[in-house]
């Protein structure tokens, strides 16, 4: 009698382990850090940064700071021109994307393309534990280009919260404190 009921639970185990892998839905995505970010890679910029802060990261946070900054500049371009969300998630915080999605109407093609040339990062406070970063961009370079191939060049000042999240630093606030066309 032991044998039997022990067969009978046997085959219902395996009949139910093999229903259940027959609902499961295979997820082909890759996970985002074995995604390659061509945006980010095709994207170079000048980023200068000055440290003013009373708490001083060291060089090599220096230098994941100035590589993550170039790639969030790489998605606001991409996002300026084609109001993609998606594409930059990865470089946002979950605040920062949540106001972006309140008015995102679908991707649209602008008949614009900015590239932004070159940086001057003064960090004004960096976190003692090294998670959140608060700075001014001075004397941001944007290149504007039509379809018309009209082009012209501003300078902006620009202020910045950064926060260290998962990997990578996310941008959590961007305030645009002057622009001049030049």
């Amino acid at each position: 009698m032991f044998r039997i009921i022990f067969i009978f639970l046997f085959v219902l185990m395996v009949t139910l382990f093999y229903l259940l892998s027959r609902t499961m839905q295979i997820n082909s995505e890759k996970p985002i850090f074995l995604k390659t970010d061509t945006l980010a890679e095709a994207h170079k910029s000048d980023v200068e940064i000055k440290i003013h802060s009373l708490y001083k990261p060291v060089d090599s946070e220096v230098e994941n700071l100035k590589s993550n900054y170039t790639n969030i500049w790489a998605h606001l371009n991409n996002l300026y021109a084609t109001n993609d969300v998606e594409a930059g998630k990865e470089y946002y915080t979950e605040g920062w994307f949540k106001q972006l999605c309140t008015h995102y109407n679908g991707k649209i093609e602008t008949p614009i393309i900015r590239n932004d040339l070159k940086h001057s990062l003064h960090i004004q406070n960096w976190a003692n534990d090294g998670l959140i970063c608060t700075a001014i961009d001075s004397n941001v370079v944007f290149n504007y280009t039509y379809t018309d191939s009209t082009v012209y060049n501003t300078k902006a000042n620009i202020a910045v919260v950064l926060l260290y999240q998962g990997d990578h630093w996310r941008i959590d606030a961007l305030r645009i404190l002057n622009e001049s066309k030049f």
